[in-house]
């Protein structure tokens, strides 16, 4: 019997049979799988900061607010690419990226990752290679896990919405993520609130409140660093007043010095420190105005103290353009500005900034030092700086009658310092101590007394010159001791920045001003006593009175500030009529503001 028509059953072409094979493509699936890797980063991240508490319900508000950026790059690149599985790869790159450079800098140098770190890449690629990096066993499981969901994603992921609405869910979403970086997360009283206490720290802040969320509030400072100001109300305050011009008979030549983690670690009770690591730095002490230095940094970050000191500023932008500074009004005053730091020229960009700050023919490793030291050497060390600026300074004095700014920077004391052995001996430090911690220890005392030797003799050379020439020294940071300051706390030395004796001993450094004798007989200055706790961005207004300028525009209106405040610090803390506090007056935070406000226009008022 011949079958029918209806008896007959089409066959299933090849492609009916692929399709009934596909896996689901709902672009709610995607939405959901997503959402799920967004939660497991955030884990992820939160287990590295501290924090891991939060993403288990201890506190559902701040694991909102450390997963959204997540969920919105999540989006981003979804929607741009129609990817998930890349969506996967580029967002949990990024946040391992960020977490892990945040773990490692909090374990080496006590300070977490802020947005302005993201343009100084390279420099952390250079100071990474000195620590001990390695990765965690947490760290290998979140790369597998970041694998996995790609490699899930890939093949379960592959719904996408239609293209237009692909374009109106971007658009939505990137407005989203502009209103969320521009205003929510700069927003300080809901930092504040939800760090508690811990906002004053910033290291403290990100153990309590995650990574994701304090890095992107940081933003928001940085931000405010780059011309987030009032510009009218800036330009009254300066106008009321006018560069100074520096009288003939105080025209003085001024060296400034500033030594790389260089700090006075005897004021603390350390077992068994030799008296003679300190004995030459204490003699210049005593031979100069001294006094507290209070920088807004530890262990690192050196040009944060270095630009405050020459543009009077504690907040700084990228310096991409003629910027205000020291050594422009100098040269305004007929002065010649140069200096030297023996490290790399592009370590912090200072090929392109320190011309800027105005600051000419600055000689580094790549255009002087490389002469001095070993091939492909990096830096040098003070028994080459100290001697060659001496020979410098003896030939620019022969050969030049324009008074001289020389701004320095040295490196002999940058770490880390070698825990495995001591590399000069043992008798620097005989204290009862851990091996790594007496290695560490004595390794840096050797660089402290080596460097208090050059400067002392540097000081004696000036002494012989009928130039006057008054020195400024100062230390830019403590030195950083172990990771988590291990070191210090096995010193007993308590880095409790909520307290007032930890942030001493955590930001505290030293300054001393000297002048030579031809420099005191000039000024009828003595250059000697006790000299207040100040912040690096007064410093330099400390120097002009005692030598007796009055200085530019912006020194002599930022004056109030310094004698009101001397002690501005960038977490908070101020010094109000001799008490160093972290609840300043309304009166104290009102002329805070007006501080910023004035330095910020200073800085971009060329531009």
């Amino acid at each position: 019997m011949t079958p029918t028509k209806t008896d007959v059953r089409p066959a299933r072409s090849p492609a009916s049979a692929k399709k009934t094979m596909q896996l689901p493509r709902s672009p709610w699936l995607t939405l959901l799988l997503l959402l799920a890797v967004g939660v497991m980063i955030s884990g992820f991240s939160l287990a590295f900061s501290g924090s891991e508490g939060i993403s288990w319900g201890g506190s559902p508000v701040l694991f909102f607010w450390n997963t959204l950026p997540i969920l919105l790059l999540l989006g981003l690149v979804w929607l741009a690419s129609g990817l998930s599985w890349l969506a996967v790869l580029v967002t949990g790159t990024l946040i391992f990226l960020l977490t892990g450079a945040n773990y490692f800098k909090v374990m080496f140098r006590d300070d977490p990752m802020v947005w302005s770190d993201l343009f100084r890449i390279r420099e952390g690629f250079q100071m990474s290679g000195q620590y001990d990096v390695k990765l965690t066993p947490l760290m290998g499981v979140w790369i597998a896990a970041m694998i996995a969901a790609a490699v899930l994603l890939f093949f379960l992921g592959k719904g996408k919405p239609r293209a237009t609405v692909r374009m109106l869910a971007l658009t939505a979403v990137g407005m989203f993520s502009l209103v969320c970086f521009n205003y929510i997360y700069p927003n300080d009283q809901r930092y504040t609130q939800l760090a508690g206490d811990y906002a004053k720290d910033e290291g403290e802040a990100y153990a309590a409140t995650g990574i994701v969320y304090p890095f992107f509030h940081s933003a928001g400072d940085y931000m405010n660093s780059q011309g987030n100001y009032d510009e009218r109300a800036a330009r009254e305050e300066l106008n009321q007043y006018t560069d100074a011009t520096i009288p003939e008979d105080k025209k003085v030549n001024l060296i400034t010095i500033q030594l790389e983690a260089f700090a006075d670690l005897s004021v603390f009770d350390i077992d068994g420190l030799s008296p003679d690591v300190y004995k030459d730095f204490h003699d210049i002490q005593a031979a100069s105005y001294s006094g507290n230095l209070i920088t807004d940094i530890f262990a690192g970050g050196t040009t944060e103290t270095e630009w405050a000191f020459i543009t009077g500023g504690n907040r700084h932008g990228d310096f991409k353009t003629k910027t205000d500074s020291t050594a422009w009004y100098l040269k305004s005053q007929g002065y010649t500005a140069n200096g030297a730091h023996p490290c790399r020229d592009w370590f912090y960009d200072r090929k392109n900034v320190n011309p800027n700050l105005g600051l000419d023919d600055y000689l580094f490793t790549d255009n002087y030092y490389y002469q001095f030291v070993e091939k492909d050497a990096d830096v040098a060390y003070d028994d080459v700086f100290f001697p060659d600026l001496q020979n410098r300074l003896t030939e620019y004095f022969q050969t030049n009658d324009a008074p001289l700014f020389s701004f320095n920077v040295t490196y002999q004391g940058h770490g880390p310092y070698n825990t495995e052995k001591t590399y000069w001996g043992s008798e620097y430090c005989t204290g009862n101590y851990e091996p790594k911690t007496l290695n560490a220890l004595n390794n840096y005392f050797h660089l402290v007394q080596d460097t208090s030797h050059y400067v002392k003799e540097f000081m004696s050379y000036l002494d012989s010159l009928d130039e006057p020439v008054v020195l400024v020294l100062y230390g830019d940071h403590k030195p950083w001791m172990g990771n988590h300051g291990v070191i210090y706390e096995g010193m007993g030395i308590s880095l409790d920045t909520t307290t007032e004796q930890g942030f001493r001993n955590y930001y505290s450094t030293w300054y001393t001003i000297w002048g030579n004798q031809a420099a005191k007989t000039q000024l009828g200055q003595s250059f000697q006593g006790r000299g207040p706790d100040l912040s690096p961005c007064f410093l330099m207004n400390q120097v002009f009175e005692m030598i007796g300028w009055e200085g530019s525009a912006y020194m002599q209106a930022q004056r109030e500030t310094a004698h009101m405040l001397p002690v501005l610090h960038t977490t908070g803390w101020v010094e109000e009529n001799g008490v160093l506090t972290d609840s300043p007056s309304p009166a104290a935070k009102a002329r805070m503001e007006d501080f910023q406000n004035l330095s910020q226009y200073d800085r971009t008022k060329y531009e």
